[in-house]
């Protein structure tokens, strides 16, 4: 009886001591998903809000074509024509069924690639960009790379079945991030139906339809069972982005959402049929729902003049590239914001509008928030020619035709100055010769006059 007691009181102290240490503003228990791989990020900073397993290794299925758009829209142009070879056609799976020697246009084909998810269009731009799929894998890893995938490898453009041809759900959240930011590449994958009108192979229209049911799902076999309800898979929140299946990968969907001016990104990978919604939705609501999105320092906003070398300014304004947000507890606040600023080591001549100079490091005590890029807000040329012999026009505002014209202008002057000068010594010269002429000349008929005066006399 004695020990029973004890253990009860230790339970109460162990529940006691536990959650007297939670913070004042604690936000609700991380949802559950049936999905093997997932992550929440908040698209803004890259923040990520949620995760499960989400840097295993995965078959990332069609969710592969994000990165595919990512590259066509980056190295070409959307009118650019596209002639369709004697292999595409023969792609496997989804497809919008190209002929040999057809004519598309990039933007066509990027329509395909991103509503229908069609196989041969991913393929077909592929080679319009890199002359070859293996080429152009390589080019997607590389770029992968650079916009944070950590555990990606690519083999083709389409997703199409290969144990080599891997991903993860934080490589895809990362990529999938910078695709929002193109605008281009946000109207398609929030395009829920798309026409190509017949071509020179092809006589009839072809009507492309989104596979992301959560821009169009509503009734019959469209709803899922959320939070105990049946509820349309449509929701109005989602903007895109895409889906992805096959055998090994089961179902894949990279999703964003936006609420008031924030996004967020969730990926899911191999759920099992609608659950990918369920999962989806599960973690779009608890982001929504349990952070809110602190704005830290906006857009274009100055930040200090520094000093430059070699430039007709001594010095360049510094604004931030772009807003800057950070995700936090709902209730909770940023306590002891700190920033460190750090400049690229070469600040010299020229320097362009919008190149990026630096960056500001903002913390909170130790923990490091986050940073934003630094940028110049005005060109500047490199001190040369004209402006190297008038050290003065380095601090001018005015037109070089100025600097050239002011020192002139006083010579022109001077000259003026001395010719006048001269006019005037001259002709000061000239009366004081007459002067004297006439002078001499009056002494000389009084020296006359005198003569005559004696001889009279």
């Amino acid at each position: 009886m004695r020990k029973t007691m004890l253990l009860r009181l230790l339970a109460v102290l162990v529940f006691v001591n536990t959650f007297s240490f939670l913070p004042s503003h604690a936000i609700a228990r991380p949802p559950d998903i049936t999905a093997p791989s997932g992550i929440l990020i908040d698209a803004a900073t890259g923040d990520v809000l949620y995760e499960k397993n989400a840097h295993e290794k995965m078959y990332p299925a069609s969710t592969t074509k994000i990165m595919t758009a990512i590259l066509v829209l980056e190295n070409t142009n959307l009118q650019d024509t596209v002639i369709i070879d004697k292999d595409t056609p023969f792609t496997d799976g989804s497809r919008i069924y190209a002929l040999e020697d057809e004519i598309f246009t990039v933007e066509q084909l990027l329509y395909a690639l991103l509503v229908q998810s069609a196989n041969d269009a991913a393929v077909a731009l592929a080679k319009h960009v890199s002359g070859s799929v293996e080429a152009f894998a390589a080019l997607m890893n590389q770029r992968a790379r650079e916009l944070g995938a950590k555990n990606t490898n690519f083999v083709n453009p389409n997703g199409l079945p290969n144990e080599a041809h891997i991903s993860s759900a934080y490589d895809l959240a990362m990529i999938a991030k910078h695709g929002m930011t193109i605008p281009a590449f946000r109207e398609i994958v929030g395009t829920v139906r798309y026409e190509i009108p017949p071509t020179n192979k092809q006589e009839e229209t072809r009507y492309l339809r989104s596979s992301n049911r959560f821009l169009w799902g509503t009734g019959g076999r469209n709803q899922i069972n959320y939070r105990g309800k049946w509820t349309n898979i449509k929701y109005d929140i989602v903007d895109g982005i895409k889906t992805g299946y096959t055998i090994q990968a089961q179902q894949c969907l990279v999703a964003s959402a936006v609420q008031g001016e924030h996004r967020l990104i969730s990926v899911i990978l191999k759920a099992q049929s609608t659950n990918v919604y369920l999962d989806s939705r599960t973690l779009i609501d608890y982001g929504f729902e349990n952070f809110q999105f602190k704005k830290i320092i906006g857009s274009h906003e100055p930040i200090e003049a520094v000093s430059i070398k070699g430039g007709i300014e001594k010095k360049v304004n510094l604004v931030t590239a772009d807003a800057f947000y950070k995700a936090i507890p709902k209730g909770d606040s940023i306590e002891d914001l700190t920033k460190d600023i750090v400049l690229r080591e070469d600040l010299s001549a020229p320097i362009e509008k919008g190149e990026i100079l630096g960056r500001m490091i903002y913390k909170s005590g130790d923990l490091v928030l986050g940073e934003v890029d630094l940028i110049a807000e005005e060109t500047v040329a490199k001190k040369e020619g004209i402006y190297a012999a008038f050290p003065s026009a380095q601090t001018s505002r005015r037109p070089i035709a100025y600097i050239i014209a002011l020192p002139l202008l006083l010579f022109l002057l001077w000259r003026s100055f001395v010719t006048f000068r001269r006019s005037r010594r001259r002709k000061n010269r000239l009366l004081y010769s007459k002067k004297n002429h006439r002078k001499s000349r009056g002494n000389d008929l009084t020296d006359v006059n005198l003569y005559y005066h004696d001889k009279k006399h």
